[in-house]
């Protein structure tokens, strides 16, 4: 029997949320001194890389899901170009001999294989230029952090800090996760790009 694709949705949400009680239970004891700001900053990053890693995990298994109907989406239009009813065959054929696939940069990655197994691309191609500009920001975090490497934190600091007014410790990933996006109501940059993350997903839902 199909769940309909808000059950897969809410998995998600409920994932994102166990990620942020650890972030706020490290906040607290950093405020308390049981930490030091170094600890504080390999949390940041690996919830991050963590949370980024379940968004293509969770594209994926939607996109798989949809093909052999165990997902069920609210729209007729969202219709498979193929019939297979194996989730272990539809990802063969998905994967195409690879043993995994990148679903980030979306655009060259996620639409390009959603345009050849979905007509009109859909769900997959229900963003606008700025959802998938924020989960390239996403994804140029998340690489700043995973690989550290001159290119992509020369990236990082050109396609994400840009000319944000930043401390010199806020201008690396971590710093930039921790930083102020706004002061009223209380909310860091890592909570905004998972706000946004979530913003963007709900709508592959509709």
């Amino acid at each position: 029997m199909a769940n309909d694709v808000s059950v897969h949705f809410g998995k998600f949400i409920s994932h994102l949320n166990n990620l942020d009680k650890t972030r706020r239970k490290m906040e607290a004891l950093l405020k308390r001194g049981v930490i030091v700001r170094r600890d504080i900053e390999q949390v940041y990053e690996g919830l991050f890389i963590s949370s980024t890693t379940s968004l293509e995990n969770w594209i994926e298994n939607l996109f798989i899901g949809l093909i052999v109907g165990r997902i069920e989406h609210p729209s007729s239009l969202v219709v498979p170009r193929v019939s297979i009813k194996s989730d272990r065959i539809a990802r063969e054929v998905t994967f195409g001999g690879r043993s995994y696939l990148d679903w980030l940069p979306y655009q060259k990655y996620t639409v390009k294989r959603a345009e050849a197994f979905f007509r009109n691309g859909l769900p997959f191609t229900n963003l606008d230029k700025r959802d998938i500009k924020q989960l390239e920001m996403l994804y140029t975090v998340r690489n700043a952090i995973a690989h550290k490497s001159s290119y992509s934190i020369s990236l990082f600091e050109r396609e994400v800090i840009g000319s944000i007014p930043l401390t010199q410790q806020e201008r690396k990933p971590a710093g930039f996760l921790r930083s102020v996006f706004r002061i009223t109501p209380s909310q860091t940059r890592y909570e905004n790009m998972i706000t946004e993350m979530v913003s963007t997903v709900k709508k592959l839902c509709i």
